[in-house]
């Protein structure tokens, strides 16, 4: 048994077109949905720091540095609510980021294996050369492409039989034709797909 490859990042890029598509689509959703709702909580923050302003504006009694204390540590908050906000909404960008990277490399992978198996298909090979990962999506799909080339395999292995039978029996007859060899390399063409 070998060592296990160690992936790269660019390995998760196999279709960069269809991936990033799909991450930056998913993040400018992410992005726009979280810049609304930071907006909100930020002018409800700085609504209430206004209100706080006025109502200690309304306190005559009230020390002037004391005030101009609260009123600076409720600016202070505000801010640390704004950078807070902004914090988030970074990481999440990063983080849904990197999970939609990965997401579609567990669709597009194994997407990428079909299309390898059907270039080999259609170069005449009757034969499952490759799997996918167990943890990758399209399973369905596979397995029903590989069933289907078992039966294809099946089937061209009857064929085979049926031809040769033919061709054994129109020899013991004691036909001797041009045809009858050029139908035996066809024979042995068609056997090599299947072995």
């Amino acid at each position: 048994m070998g060592q296990k490859k160690q992936r790269k990042v660019r390995n998760y890029l196999l279709d960069r077109r269809f991936q990033l598509k799909y991450t930056g689509m998913v993040l400018f959703v992410t992005v726009a949905v979280a810049g609304v709702l930071g907006y909100v909580a930020y002018d409800f923050s700085k609504g209430q720091t206004e209100a706080f302003t006025a109502q200690l504006a309304a306190q005559p009694d009230l020390d002037p540095d004391t005030a101009k204390d609260l009123e600076q540590f409720a600016k202070q908050e505000d801010r640390r609510v704004r950078n807070a906000i902004l914090a988030g909404v970074l990481l999440m960008t990063l983080a849904l980021g990197l999970t939609g990277i990965i997401v579609t490399h567990r669709v597009v992978g194994p997407a990428y294996r079909m299309k390898r198996l059907f270039k080999h298909v259609s170069e005449g090979h009757l034969e499952v050369t490759t799997g996918i990962r167990k943890g990758d999506e399209l399973q369905e799909l596979y397995h029903s492409f590989a069933e289907m080339i078992e039966s294809l395999r099946e089937q061209r292995a009857e064929d085979i039989e049926r031809l040769e039978d033919t061709l054994i029996k129109m020899e013991a007859a004691g036909v001797q034709s041009a045809h009858i060899t050029e139908l035996r390399g066809v024979l042995n063409r068609i056997r090599q797909t299947v072995d």
